[in-house]
């Protein structure tokens, strides 16, 4: 190993161990924040449209609540929407703001320089499919957002009975473009709701699972999902250590609210079935914590670090 490269280890090193301390603190050290209360589309699996939608902060107020989050603690926000675009200056304060920013996207408005945050492009599958769940056209006008878009944004699936059957073409299709990687979560019911035909309930996950981890063997880093993230959503691995509101390690350490201001239980909502909770960031933070895994803290560093290139 040459000079250079073990320095760059050693920094990478250095710096998941700071990370993994900051997100190990027992306090909220991160904010996840509707920004508007409107949407361009309507997706079929959206937890959204299944909440109340009240009144938006105008821009000021918004702002004025970021700064006081960040007073608070809150070092990372997470904006989602509705459509976060839709407000593109309130996403560009945000992250003169907060130390990092990630921003969940329909990508359908397209992908402006963003600062120092992050946009996370939402996608379901191959064309057909996606079409499918989200809406005729947004495939095409997604992809071509991702090929302008001047930092390589992050692709994210939420798997369902919908799309799980188009996962492998999906991901070589995705990796062919201009991305900076992949991540993906499980489809998360609504307490209350008859959604038999978007779950895949957890007895189920292991077989998705395997072929997650065969991508991720495949193509590298570039699909964000570890051996260690896989153990916290499976029946057999440790699901039931927080599939709760109660033992959720996201709810701890990260505070959500709505577009008025007011606090919300969970980026899904008050009414999110934590018995079937398919959450990324579950996975991610429990994946590089317990016990501590670097691979997985990489994936962290990938998602809050814009310059960061995933290994291939």
């Amino acid at each position: 190993m040459s000079r250079e490269a073990g320095l760059r280890m050693i920094s990478e090193i250095c710096k998941a161990l700071v990370l993994s301390l900051w997100i190990a603190i027992k306090r909220p050290g991160a904010a996840a924040v509707d920004i508007t209360n409107r949407c361009n589309l309507r997706c079929k699996h959206c937890y959204w449209w299944e909440q109340g939608h009240p009144q938006e902060l105008d821009d000021r107020d918004m702002v004025q609540l970021f700064r006081r989050l960040k007073t608070q603690g809150m070092r990372a926000a997470i904006l989602y929407g509705g459509e976060p675009a839709l407000r593109l200056d309130v996403c560009r304060a945000a992250t003169e703001i907060f130390d990092g920013v990630l921003v969940f996207t329909n990508g359908t408005l397209g992908l402006p320089e963003l600062g120092s945050g992050q946009w996370i492009v939402s996608l379901d599958g191959s064309k057909e499919v996606n079409d499918k769940i989200r809406g005729q056209g947004v495939f095409d006008s997604a992809v071509e957002s991702i090929k302008r878009a001047p930092i390589p944004p992050i692709v994210h699936m939420t798997i369902s009975r919908l799309n799980a059957a188009c996962l492998e073409d999906f991901v070589r299709e995705m990796l062919e473009l201009p991305i900076k990687g992949m991540g993906f979560s499980f489809f998360t019911p609504i307490r209350g709701l008859d959604q038999q035909d978007l779950i895949i309930p957890i007895e189920e996950r292991k077989g998705v699972v395997k072929r997650l981890l065969a991508l991720r063997e495949k193509y590298g880093e570039r699909v964000g999902f570890t051996r260690a993230m896989a153990r916290q959503v499976l029946a057999d691995g440790s699901f039931s250590s927080w599939n709760s509101y109660e033992r959720c390690p996201v709810s701890k350490g990260l505070q959500c609210y709505r577009a008025d201001g007011t606090r919300k239980l969970c980026t899904y909502g008050d009414d999110a079935d934590c018995s079937q909770c398919g959450c990324a960031a579950v996975a991610v933070y429990r994946g590089a914590l317990y016990p501590p895994n670097y691979e997985t803290m990489r994936l962290i560093l990938g998602l809050t670090s814009p310059g960061f290139l995933p290994k291939r």
